[in-house]
């Protein structure tokens, strides 16, 4: 063993001359945090990373640009500044800025955990200084985390030394109005064929050094190709950016593209397709709503949409690629909206799983297809299953500068993200605003029997009784596991039934009725322990009860799907069934599994298997909050003030994106 380890190292070492070829980020020190100094309680399974692939260029931004009219004079500008442009670059800009945290610095080495292990680019680049430039401004995207492999790219422009890059030129002038010069330049000939031969390079993966294997036992190579499989980058999902203005990655090129990308990612991963340069001539205007079979025909997406998970456009794309029609004034806000469902219901038809509508100030749109269309995509949420949701867009203070350029894009990897992300079973301790740390109690227990007895009580077994008095004498209402499950499910229910109310809570009766005594008595713990904080805070607990009421607490079956501590930095479940532990199951050694934290003096989460909520763990965003988490980066990617910062602390942003905006005295 200590042979391989020696022709090990003599191999690194010949090998570091190439590094800005090969490596990520060459000539940097890549130094993450251990695992077991980071705890999280929402994190992506398995450290998988994410493939951006699409249209990619340069955008040289010239500020407060004179003239605009047509006219021959010269005109003048103060200042240039070059970014990413495309969708490459604007979802690998927004996947690397959300960390787990806020940035520790480059001190002393050390990067900030990302919540996506590593992110892919996949696009054209010329051999020239503007492709040199845009694969900086591609590495240098996430500086607190530093994930961006950019070596698939450089590979890739050996293959075409006579393609430039892509670049566009923004006059932005001093009256607010835009200007747009683009030379679509590789993109025009960026074709499927060389990128499947990406996704070939990835699936090949970096070429292992070549060793003398002579001296070597079956077990020591055995061992050795183990430790390189172990270290190879999973992948979870495929993000593809404007088909329209790639006029090789069209049709039935595009499914092929996609039939590809499934079988480089675990499970066949989470396909997405941001689209963009929608022409107005998409469809007829004049011939009413198009209608499946048009759609499925469609000459750019009609063959990729089936393999399609998650699809997003903006409301004039929508109009365009559909013919439905919205006026889009105050009177017409009912009819609008009815055309816009209707429309995007054509995409689920087609084979889509989630349709996403963006549509400016007016908020999103988003809807699911049936539970046979997501048994296809198991790395979807089941939850999200047959859902839609609605949300107002966030509002902005009004002197806020804002710019516009690359929201959908953050819009979508914010999706994406929300839809990948789930709870690891540990519960961080809530840290007030003076620094100190809240612990949360311990969560009752119920013994085996009481949960296999399928005729418990939950009220004798938890002591809860549906009313109190208040020291004044007056009744006051205690909340029962019934009205918390009805509060989970009061954003869905209204919107299935229309706002009626006495609807709603038929059907919500109907589907409690249907719930087994497993789940009944989840929530009769999840009751039991918010009563119990209550009596220590009762105005933090507030918060915190209406944060856990956005979480989706259904038992994700077709997801059993188990957390490492990997190379990412966070913390999750372990390989073991949660859906056994609804059932009553025990720990190795035969006794209850224990679902409570430990604390070290400085209130600071022990890490170990005790200490995972089991109950928690694997469980998704539900649909809400996982729109409100899209639209939140969103908003931080068209703010001026948080626009260039190299990180978003995504605990943060679901800690707003969880909040419950209704009461229960509204139903």
């Amino acid at each position: 063993m200590d042979e391989l380890d020696r022709q090990v190292r003599t191999a690194d070492k010949a090998s570091h001359a190439k590094k800005k070829e090969q490596g990520v980020h060459a000539g940097r020190r890549r130094v993450r945090i251990r695992p077991e100094e980071k705890a999280t309680e929402w994190a992506i399974p398995n450290d998988v990373g994410i493939i951006c692939a699409g249209l990619a260029c340069v955008d040289m931004q010239l500020g407060r640009a004179t003239g605009g009219d047509g006219g021959e004079s010269i005109e003048t500008f103060e200042g240039e500044t070059s970014i990413g442009g495309g969708s490459v670059s604007m979802a690998t800009r927004t996947l690397n800025r959300l960390c787990h945290g806020a940035p520790i610095g480059d001190d002393y080495m050390q990067v900030t955990p990302p919540v996506v292990h590593s992110v892919i680019p996949l696009c054209k680049v010329g051999n020239d200084d503007t492709g040199n430039k845009l694969i900086h401004l591609l590495e240098n995207t996430g500086g607190a985390s530093r994930n961006v492999i950019t070596k698939y790219l450089k590979q890739g422009r050996k293959r075409d030394p006579h393609a430039r890059t892509a670049l566009a030129v923004l006059p932005i002038y001093r009256d607010g109005r835009r200007g747009c010069f683009f030379d679509a330049a590789s993109n025009a000939t960026f074709s499927s064929s060389e990128l499947l031969q990406m996704l070939q390079d990835i699936t090949a993966g970096a070429p292992t050094p070549k060793l003398d294997i002579s001296g070597l036992s079956s077990e020591e190579l055995e061992s050795y190709r183990q430790r390189v499989d172990e270290a190879a980058p999973v992948h979870g999902a495929f993000l593809f950016g404007y088909p329209h203005l790639l006029p090789y990655m069209q049709g039935e090129a595009l499914a092929n593209v996609f039939v590809k990308a499934r079988t480089v990612m675990e499970d066949g991963g989470i396909i997405v397709m941001d689209l963009n340069g929608v022409p107005e001539g998409a469809h007829a205007p004049g011939q009413g709503l198009r209608s499946p079979e048009s759609l499925r025909s469609d000459s750019v997406i009609g063959s990729g949409l089936q393999h399609v998970d998650i699809l997003h456009m903006n409301e004039d794309e929508l109009i365009c690629l559909t013919g439905c029609r919205i006026v889009g004034t105050v009177e017409s806000q009912h009819e609008d909206e009815f055309a816009m469902m209707n429309a995007a219901a054509l995409f689920l038809r087609c084979g889509v799983a989630v349709v996403a509508v963006t549509r400016g100030g007016r908020g999103c749109y988003i809807c699911c297809n049936d539970e046979d269309r997501f048994a296809r995509s198991k790395a979807l949420p089941s939850s999200w299953v047959d859902c839609t949701t609605k949300l107002n867009a966030m509002e902005l203070s009004p002197d806020t500068i804002i710019n516009t350029n690359g929201a959908g894009d953050a819009f979508t990897s914010g999706l994406l993200v929300a839809a990948m992300l789930r709870h690891t079973g540990m519960t961080v301790p809530v840290r007030a605003t003076d620094g100190s740390t809240r612990k949360k109690t311990q969560s009752p227990t119920i013994s085996d029997d009481a949960v296999a007895d399928s005729s418990f009580d939950l009220k004798t077994e938890f002591n809860l009784s549906p009313v109190q008095t208040t020291p004044s004498g007056n009744i006051k209402r205690r909340p029962t596991p019934y009205t918390l499950y009805m509060r989970e499910h009061y954003v869905t229910l209204k919107t299935r039934c229309n706002d009626d109310k006495k609807a709603m809570f038929l059907k919500c009766h109907e589907m409690w009725e249907k719930e087994s005594d497993d789940v009944k008595s989840m929530y009769a713990r999840k009751l039991q322990e918010d009563m119990e904080d209550e009596h220590l805070n009762e105005s933090t607990m507030r918060n915190a009860h209406e944060s856990d009421v956005m979480m989706d607490y259904s038992i994700d079956g077709g997801n059993n799907t188990s957390f490492n501590s990997g190379n990412g930095g966070v913390v999750g479940l372990p390989n073991s069934s949660s859906m056994a532990v609804l059932s009553g199951a025990s720990s190795s050694n035969g006794a209850p599994v224990n679902s409570t934290l430990s604390y070290d003096d400085d209130g600071c989460v022990l890490i170990d298997d005790e200490n995972r909520n089991l109950y928690l763990a694997n469980r998704a965003l539900n649909l809400e909050s996982a729109a409100q988490l899209a639209s939140l980066v969103a908003t931080h990617h068209i703010d001026i003030g948080t626009r260039d910062k190299n990180h978003l602390d995504v605990g943060a942003l679901l800690e707003r994106a969880m909040i419950f905006p209704h009461g229960l005295e509204e139903i």
